[in-house]
């Protein structure tokens, strides 16, 4: 997304005003500020054949003051040193930090070669950081430094997979297959991170029935859109629209469906979702719940009312999903 992400035209669609949806209306407004202010910040601070990448939240344009960056730093070999991506990717992080962000060094640690992305997509050389990396420049990858370099990026990404001339697919079947296996692996990696490492569960547990789930129900719902445009317009179209916001994502699949009206239920159920995000006394005590205490907390009974609306909303999308592109549905989107 290159300018400031403007929800007010589909809430007019929607019959929705901007008291429907304040959250969402004010993490993109603080993403785009946010995103402007770095990007000033951190202007010349990568070599050439480098770019600094803001994921999650931050790259939806669904962050908070209280989101931390996660920072993802690729270089292309032959056209950046390796040493110098690597003590770029420090620097930016270091800067970042003394604004104030967290930056966790987790997937993201180090910076990473474009070529080992995607050198070995789906063969035993592929990890999960490199799925992560792949899925998430694609979907929600907003350049923090150097502009070009990140589209360049970008565009070698996508074009890994539209370019395989026998795995590709008519419907670009490669990149989906891709994508659901992502969402697949953060769903278990939920339980690794809770169950062996000792992470808190409740953020990520509401997560995962949140935004993890629109981000999968919007991909869902492109590509379906995708499989009904002529052959020679479906690559640029998913290209155009995998970078959106989930909601817009969604929202430009089903227009074209009849199924826009539907996308109201997942706004207004999803600005509660973020409003609970953005505020540190819910996030403070989600972080402090004990599981076996759940269901003595307001705070989860209210989330997970909230993420079972959510629900409801998810389903009425798929439903007409179904109704308007089965046949995609089943066999690329299910078996």
């Amino acid at each position: 997304m290159r300018g400031p992400v403007d929800y007010r035209p589909l809430l007019t669609e929607l019959g929705l005003t901007d008291a429907d949806a304040v959250h969402v209306l004010e993490a993109a407004a603080g993403s785009h500020t946010r995103l402007a202010e770095l990007r000033r910040l951190l202007a010349g601070l990568v070599p050439p054949g480098c770019a600094a990448f803001a994921l999650g939240s931050l790259g939806r344009h669904e962050s908070s003051a209280l989101s931390d960056l996660d920072l993802a730093v690729v270089y292309r070999r032959g056209a950046c040193d390796p040493d110098a991506a690597r003590s770029a990717r420090e620097a930016v992080a270091a800067v970042l930090r003394r604004r104030g962000y967290d930056v966790p060094d987790k997937t993201f640690h180090s910076a990473v070669a474009l070529d080992d992305l995607l050198g070995d997509i789906g063969g035993r050389g592929d990890s999960n950081d490199h799925l992560t990396y792949r899925a998430l420049l694609l979907t929600e990858g907003a350049w923090l430094a150097d502009a070009a370099d990140a589209a360049a990026v970008v565009d070698a990404v996508f074009g890994a997979y539209a370019g395989g001339a026998t795995t590709r697919g008519r419907y670009l079947t490669s990149l989906s297959n891709d994508l659901h296996r992502y969402y697949r692996t953060i769903c278990v990696d939920y339980r690794f991170k809770v169950e062996n490492a000792g992470k808190h569960w409740a953020v990520r547990y509401f997560k995962l029935r949140h935004s993890r789930k629109l981000w999968h129900l919007a991909n869902l719902a492109v590509f379906c859109r995708a499989a009904l445009l002529p052959d020679d317009a479906r690559d640029g179209w998913l290209a155009e629209m995998l970078p959106q916001p989930p909601l817009l994502r969604t929202a430009e699949a089903l227009r074209p469906l009849g199924g826009l009206p539907l996308c109201a239920g997942l706004v207004t159920a999803y600005d509660a979702f973020l409003a609970a995000l953005a505020d540190p006394d819910t996030r403070g005590a989600l972080d402090l719940l004990a599981y076996d205490a759940r269901e003595a907390s307001p705070v989860f009974r209210r989330l997970r009312a909230g993420a079972e609306r959510f629900d409801v909303a998810a389903t009425a999308v798929v439903g007409h999903l179904w109704q308007r592109s089965p046949d995609h549905l089943v066999r690329y989107g299910l078996l």
